[in-house]
């Protein structure tokens, strides 16, 4: 990837995941001043992510015309567009709107970020694909604790409000760093890659010019144990984005300053451990890995439901960062590596964040039918068992899918060398005859 490409990829990619640092403890606050009741602050979150499963249709749509920068460009741009739209919006549907074009969880974010990641595997050099994921993913919590340090101070002096006037510009860095983005060729047009061509069932590479292998994959039962995977650590982890604030103030009474350092503390975890989980990723394979993460985000909501005090609390959230750093990088490797590689990442991180999408949703929403009978600590008892659930469903039924040339079946190596395959001996022949 090129410095122009670098730039305005990981440029967009900062300034329009930067939002994020508003949205998680301000935008809710933000919108009880507005006037919005507990009840339709959840209606609208709860329609933003519905709206999120149009990157699904996105993805496939990008992969199929080869094009990933229009789409990036048109999410960044209506997400711009909606920042500077929602404190001047009056109320009612036209405030729903906005919020649900600008929330962490809506459509132009989720967009956004698929598209991202499915731009840096398609620039990405040959093998290099968790590095370049990896790279990417970086930038993400760099710039929401930079909104989130900028917000509080701006929130304590002038109101939440205040802070939607320099996020809007922001949020149009994104839109025009996405500008400096340029795309050669159609990606879907890198015939002469081997690992970007379709895969027809698994371990088999080849042209696919019938869209069988599209067919397939659908078929494939690692595949579908791998989303169940995706979803299940979603429901286990997303209820403490949720939850872990109130039990920090409620039952082990963590004063405000705390709830923000343990935030602080899990994008720290996150920033340090992808560009290596990239990098490892791409040497060692994506299972291991994976099993590793999964484990970890089990591991740390045992050990909430079991903590003394806050500060437990606080610093195990250096465990969540490293859960859900490992996963952004490497489950989308893995699903790219097994749908063909770059000609189809648009619809590989789409399943990635149509999981996030369906997780997210299902997660808080048993939470909420359990917590009052469970407690906070029986809750998060409850979620590491899921957690657990989860991890043994890697372990057992997701395989590898980062193929080595070593490890190449004779189909595939007659794909890339078909020299080799003119001179191979038939069946009965000898090398003196």
């Amino acid at each position: 990837m090129d410095w122009r490409n670098r730039t305005g990829l990981y440029g967009a990619y900062f300034f329009g995941m930067a939002g994020i640092g508003f949205t998680l403890p301000y935008l809710p606050l933000y919108l009880k001043e507005r006037g919005l009741s507990d009840r339709e602050i959840g209606i609208i979150s709860t329609l933003a992510a519905l709206s999120a499963l149009a990157q699904f249709v996105v993805g496939i749509w990008s992969d199929r015309i080869g094009r990933h920068r229009p789409f990036l460009l048109v999410s960044l741009g209506v997400l711009a567009l909606a920042s500077w739209a929602l404190p001047r919006a009056p109320g009612g549907v036209w405030l729903a709107v906005a919020v649900v074009l600008f929330a962490e969880n809506g459509i132009c974010r989720a967009i956004a970020e698929s598209q991202s990641g499915a731009e840096a595997v398609a620039l990405a050099e040959p093998g290099q694909v968790g590095r370049a994921l990896g790279a990417l993913r970086f930038w993400k919590p760099i710039g929401i604790v930079s909104i989130l340090l900028l917000g509080a101070g701006m929130a304590g002096k002038w109101g939440v409000g205040s802070i939607l006037g320099p996020l809007a510009v922001v949020q149009s860095l994104a839109f025009a760093s996405a500008l400096l983005i340029r795309e050669s060729k159609p990606h879907a047009a890198h015939a002469d890659d081997p690992m970007s061509e379709e895969v027809d069932g698994p371990g088999a590479v080849g042209p696919d010019p019938a869209g069988k292998a599209g067919r397939d994959d659908w078929r494939d039962r690692a595949l579908w144990a791998f989303i169940a995977a995706m979803v299940l650590f979603h429901t286990a982890n997303a209820p403490g984005g949720v939850y872990l604030g109130l039990f920090l103030s409620r039952d082990l009474h963590a004063p405000a300053q705390q709830l923000a350092i343990a935030f602080v503390v899990s994008m720290a975890a996150w920033m340090l451990v992808v560009h290596p989980a990239g990098i490892l990723a791409d040497r060692w394979g994506r299972r291991p890995l994976l099993i590793v993460a999964w484990a970890i985000m089990a591991l740390r909501l045992g050990i909430v439901a079991v903590a003394r005090n806050a500060g437990e609390v606080v610093a195990n959230q250096a465990l969540d960062g490293l859960a859900n750093g490992l996963f952004a990088v490497l489950a989308a490797a893995w699903v790219t590596d097994r749908l063909g590689g770059a000609r189809r990442a648009g619809e590989a991180q789409a399943i990635v964040g149509t999981s996030l999408v369906f997780g997210s949703a299902l997660g808080p929403y048993l939470s909420a039918l359990w917590v009052e009978t469970l407690g906070y600590r029986g809750l998060f008892g409850v979620l590491a068992g899921v957690g657990a659930a989860a991890t043994l469903l890697v372990l057992f039924a997701v395989p590898e899918s980062l193929v080595r040339d070593m490890d190449e079946p004779a189909d595939h190596t007659a794909a890339r060398f078909p020299e080799l395959a003119a001179t191979t001996l038939a069946p009965g022949e000898s090398c003196g005859e």
